[in-house]
């Protein structure tokens, strides 16, 4: 059968081999016959009773609103994030939730409330919907399977990508809108009938098995997965079972160098490094609960450590060690399409496809999928936590630069005793002693990793990699930097200036000098509490308006004794425009102040969201003067904030 066919010859009877008789005229007889020859996934979702039962594909949990009931699990206290329906119950209110996917593995970075089993939940969908008539169950479904390992997947295609980008969901977890589950009754062993299900399913030829039951490709429903042919004989395959498994445990294993990762470790770079200097990996550290049976068993590639090895032979840099991350990753992505090339043509060879037969299946796939939304049909986007769309692609050494120093500043804001953190160094009012702002802290951190006499190429380094000073990145680039990190809910606040009001060519000064530089203060997440926002502004920023006053009244007087004097008309423009500047400083410093103040005093807000609570919730923290409640969440809590106008522009990338 030639590849390239225009005319097909089929019969309705051959058209009714596959469920629904879609007009899959195309189709190769092989293909089609699947459905004849092998058991659904789900017998009983696809009506066919007289089957084997191979699993239970389940829609599982939609909260109704989940701006009100999801976090990100870096919004909330780790020691409060439990993985059994019992632990909800003895004060571990999140659990984490399973939504969206990457094929193999993904993390799960989502936390959803589900204390004492879901029972505020349950509460709000009985209100929302009296219809139901308190059948709560209709909504939050097949709660039976909750905490139990299975795979899951995207309920709506967001690529053009042919696959179902399917994942091991670890037991402990409550899946979203699909899952499906192996069942005891059929497999002895479930972990591994879950591996090799997964191999299957990640494959094209299984994927072409689903476009055949729905051409459009675009609602990936659980009621067309559940027709897919599962031939038994798949489910025991070892090579099948090992290939996942590895893919799994590479991807797993990459994403101990991501800061928001449940398993992260350290950046990449530093991985590396530590490597290359104790020959050892550590273990995660951020205390998650799905984190607890990571084990290394690829670890970094040679070939990577070998790249650093010979560059740092004669000198040491940041560049030969970013390099190397580069080249792990180039790695890891070889090894994934290779472990994807073997379950291709496993599953093919088992499902008995000709080579003639799969050229036409894979020519099919080549075509670009129309999907178009139904009318009327659930999107997965409604009510959720807006996420940051990240390109695809291996990252760059820049990059990984970039995330090295935005993990050390992460370092120094969270150690901070109160969670406020200075951009330079200051005296805070009421406090004889010199406190050491961001940019000194980090630097301090750099000399500790790398030591004093490597400083000056590390500086060198860093302003290539960043493309301006250390500080300078500091002062302007790390906030946006870190809100497109964390998914548009930032855990570290930057309360500055108006960029339009800020010192644009500040000149370099010591802290001990009374003169009005660009203020800016970092706050973070979990230490914010009704004191903080009165610290910032009494502490902080009011040193800044009084050195910012006295410097005014300064140059005033400077320039009047020119003006009486027979001064130079040069030396007195210079003054006069040092004292423009500085009373554009002063009275952006008094702005800032106000608009603090403002925020202290009893108000309300507009509040654009597309969720009731957190319009309600944002108006509570500020109806007696802002007062946060960090069970509300970064969306509502800095909400406030945003809208006075003291957060750099970034901020506005926060909403739902």
């Amino acid at each position: 059968m030639a590849k390239n066919r225009v005319v097909f010859t089929v019969t309705l009877g051959e058209l009714a081999e596959v469920p629904g008789t879609p007009f899959a005229y195309w189709a190769p007889k092989s293909l089609r016959e699947l459905f004849q020859k092998y058991p659904p996934l789900d017998r009983d979702v696809a009506r066919m009773p007289d089957k084997p039962k191979i699993a239970d594909v389940k829609r599982g949990l939609a909260t109704a609103d989940d701006l009100r009931f999801t976090r990100f699990f870096w919004e909330v206290p780790v020691e409060k994030i439990g993985t059994s329906k019992d632990e909800t119950f003895q004060g571990k209110k999140w659990v984490p939730f399973a939504k969206g996917g990457k094929p193999f593995y993904h993390d799960i970075q989502l936390v959803v409330n589900w204390e004492k089993g879901g029972e505020e939940i349950k509460r709000y969908i009985a209100e929302r919907y009296p219809y139901l008539q308190g059948k709560w169950e209709w909504v939050v479904k097949n709660e039976s399977f909750y905490f139990r390992a299975g795979l899951t997947w995207a309920l709506i295609a967001k690529s053009q990508k042919h696959t179902f980008d399917m994942f091991a969901k670890p037991a402990g977890t409550i899946h979203d809108k699909v899952c499906f589950v192996a069942s005891n009754s059929i497999f002895i062993t479930e972990e591994k009938t879950l591996w090799s299900l997964l191999a299957c399913f990640n494959s094209s030829l299984l994927w072409q098995c689903f476009v055949l039951l729905d051409p459009t490709a675009h609602n990936k429903n659980i009621g067309y997965v559940a027709k897919i042919p599962a031939a038994p004989f798949i489910l025991q395959n070892r090579n099948l079972s090992h290939l996942s498994r590895e893919a799994h445990d590479r991807l797993r294993e990459w994403a101990t160098g991501d800061e928001t990762a449940t398993v992260f470790v350290a950046p990449w770079i530093l991985q590396v490094f530590d490597a290359l200097r104790s020959g050892t990996l550590q273990m995660p550290k951020t205390g998650h609960p799905l984190a607890r049976d990571f084990e290394w068993r690829y670890g970094i590639p040679e070939v990577a450590l070998e790249h650093a090895r010979n560059s740092l032979q004669n000198k040491f840099s940041l560049y030969a060690l970013a390099e190397a991350c580069v080249i792990w990753e180039g790695e890891l992505r070889k090894r994934i399409e290779e472990i994807q090339r073997q379950i291709d043509d496993e599953v093919y060879r088992l499902y008995e496809i000709s080579d003639e037969d799969r050229a036409i299946i894979e020519a099919e796939m080549g075509k670009p999928v129309e999907a178009e939304e139904v009318e009327g049909e659930e999107t997965e986007a409604e009510g959720e936590p807006e996420e940051e769309i990240k390109p695809e692609g291996v990252l760059t050494a820049e990059e990984h630069i970039k995330r090295l120093i935005h993990y050390l500043a992460h370092q120094v804001i969270r150690e901070d005793p109160d969670g406020i953190v200075p951009l330079q160094d200051c005296y805070p009012a009421g406090r004889s002693k010199l406190e050491l702002g961001l940019v000194s802290r980090v630097r301090k951190k750099l000399q500790e990793i790398f030591g004093e006499e490597l400083m000056p190429t590390v500086e060198r380094e860093l302003q290539e990699a960043l493309g301006k000073r250390l500080d300078d990145w500091l002062a302007t680039d790390f906030f946006g930097y870190h809100v497109g990190l964390y998914r548009l809910r930032p855990i570290i606040w930057q309360i500055t200036l108006p960029k339009s009001q800020r010192n644009q060519k500040s000149r370099r000064r010591s802290a001990t000098q009374t003169v009005a530089t660009d203020f800016s203060v970092f706050l973070y997440w979990h230490e914010l509490d009704s004191d903080t926002l009165r610290k910032v502004r009494h502490i902080y920023l009011q040193p800044f308006l009084d050195a910012a006053e006295r410097e005014v009244q300064q140059l005033e007087q400077r320039v009047a004794a020119l003006r009486n004097s027979n001064a130079l008309l040069r030396q007195l423009t210079d003054e006069e425009q040092r004292l423009n500047q500085a009373q554009s400083r002063l009275e952006a410093l008094k702005k800032l102040a106000q608009r603090i103040d403002e925020l202290l005093r009893p108000h309300s807000l507009q509040v654009e969201s597309q969720s009731e609570w957190v319009k309600a919730k944002v108006n509570e923290i500020i109806v007696n003067g802002y007062s946060p409640n960090l069970d509300y969440g970064v969306r509502v809590n800095i909400e406030p904030l945003k809208q006075k106008g003291i957060l750099p522009r970034g901020a506005g990338r926060v909403r739902g």
